[in-house]
């Protein structure tokens, strides 16, 4: 399903813009095969921003377990332990902020698949209408996390209620031009939802944060293997987590550059379908996003590797 959030909102575009250019009829083989490049790029994106903040949730738990091994005292012991949850909570708590915003990206993707595609719903007006409301719940459960900048609601809800209620779009110039006034306002809504995610990702706190449980995962298992003495298998687990810990900040690095290059060629791609520019004159901006894809890919697929 991750995978296919970000196929379908790239892909789509693909489709807003061939539609443009040539009202909604099918796309060329051509294209057909420039979008099938640009999807197999996005196929390997499998990973969400969520997985810094569960991994270091994870590293966190592990080191701190060795911690707790390592005190005597039974009350100093349960408090370790107690701290420990409530850490894991607040990391869940960003996870769960950082995948309903890719869930409004999937949800105006679907939308604007509606619009886009001639076959694919009898009345694409109510189902944009629906995108719309379901869109403005999401956002409204992700500003009330409090993570990042609020996301303004009522983008999409506002142009989905302007297409909804006028032509049955039916015909493909009015599918076409349902589509103008849809990109415009999608574009504003995947620009403030990307900054939020690059805005929450580069907060110090979080580069401080990372650098702070590398050090402290040394500190606990040193402790731990002083008191409890060696083990070759808690060993082996510490080495592992060395390695993750390690990569967190390069995790983060290409998530947020993943992130920028999603936004900047989404902007990119809003502005040229808006003057009518054949989606193809944009391969770089597009080129851009694959290759942070793949640098991004390679670290999670490295990542997977160690379990």
């Amino acid at each position: 399903m991750r995978n296919r959030i970000f196929k379908n909102i790239l892909l789509i575009f693909a489709i807003g813009a061939a539609a443009l250019s040539g009202g909604c009829s099918s796309l060329s083989k051509a294209q057909l095969e420039g979008v099938a490049t640009f999807a197999q790029t996005c196929d390997s994106f499998s990973a969400y921003p969520s997985l810094l903040f569960l991994e270091m949730a994870k590293i966190r738990e592990e080191s701190s377990i060795w911690y707790a091994s390592s005190l005597t005292s039974p009350e100093k012991r349960v408090a370790e332990l107690v701290e420990i949850s409530g850490f894991k909570k607040s990391q869940e708590k960003i996870a769960k902020g950082t995948d309903i915003s890719l869930k409004i990206l999937s949800d105006y993707s679907s939308a604007l698949k509606s619009l886009a595609h001639e076959n694919r719903v009898i009345d694409p007006g109510r189902e944009i209408r629906s995108a719309g409301r379901a869109i403005d719940s999401l956002i409204i459960s992700f500003n009330s996390l409090k993570l990042a900048q609020p996301v303004t609601s009522g983008i999409i809800s506002s142009a989905a209620r302007i297409i909804g209620y006028g032509a049955q779009l039916n015909a493909s110039r009015a599918r076409a031009n349902a589509i103008t006034k849809f990109i415009p306002s999608g574009d504003t809504l995947v620009q403030e939802i990307c900054r939020s995610l690059e805005t929450l990702l580069k907060d110090e706190s979080i580069k401080a944060l990372i650098d702070h449980e590398q050090k402290m995962l040394v500190n606990n298992y040193l402790s731990y293997v002083g008191i409890r003495g060696g083990d070759i298998n808690e060993d082996r687990r510490f080495c592992s987590l060395l390695e993750k810990s390690a990569d967190l900040d390069k995790l983060r690095s290409s998530t947020v550059t993943s992130v920028g290059s999603l936004r900047r060629a989404h902007g990119k791609m809003a502005a040229q379908i808006k003057e009518g520019i054949s989606l193809f004159e944009q391969l770089e901006a597009i080129k851009e996003f694959g290759y942070e894809v793949e640098k991004l890919s390679k670290i999670v697929r490295k990542w997977q590797k160690r379990g």
